[in-house]
């Protein structure tokens, strides 16, 4: 008679094996290029193969010693995008949360997100590349770009009426 198929057999050793040394190190490794939320980390060393056992203590390790840290992760990625891709609360908020960053931490850290400056830097920097003839065409690209971005309706209108103010007075507005 026989108990498992062969599937089952595989699956069962590796919920079940014991390789957290081996998991830590891989798991140091990852977090030696950058930083990680828990979620994204388990998901990593799950397709790399290891038990969830072993994920689950590396894991737990890792939080207690405040390796890993969604917060910090959190704040690393909306620092990062802030100063390199300029985007709204809208589009930080999903890319935290497809990062496996909780609600909870995603709520807190977009308190504190200044997304209106941001839409206005960024609404400063794609200016410049729009050599169109007319303000109306400049004011549709403009707002198409920075809804693509992520960015709210009244931050958009907000950062265009304070580019377009002046007719030809686009230097440092915002």
């Amino acid at each position: 008679m026989k108990l498992f198929n062969k599937t089952q057999r595989i699956t069962f050793l590796i919920m079940t094996d014991s390789n957290a040394p081996s998991a830590m190190a891989f798991a140091l490794k990852l977090l030696g290029l950058r930083n990680h939320s828990r979620r994204e980390l388990e998901r990593k060393l799950l397709k790399k193969g290891y038990g969830t056992v072993s994920i689950e203590e590396v894991l737990e390790k890792l939080t207690s010693r405040g390796v890993l840290d969604d917060r910090t992760f959190g704040k690393e990625l909306i620092r990062s995008r802030s100063n390199r891709r300029p985007a709204g609360k809208l589009k930080i908020g999903a890319e935290l949360r497809k990062k496996g960053v909780p609600d909870a931490i995603v709520g807190e850290l977009l308190k504190e997100y200044d997304s209106a400056a941001l839409c206005c830097s960024a609404a400063e920097k794609k200016l410049r590349s729009l050599h169109e003839a007319t303000d109306a065409i400049r004011k549709k690209k403009l707002e198409v770009f920075l809804s693509n971005r992520g960015f709210e309706w009244r931050e958009i209108q907000s950062a265009l009426r304070l580019l377009f103010q002046s007719s030809m007075d686009f230097e440092e507005p915002c």
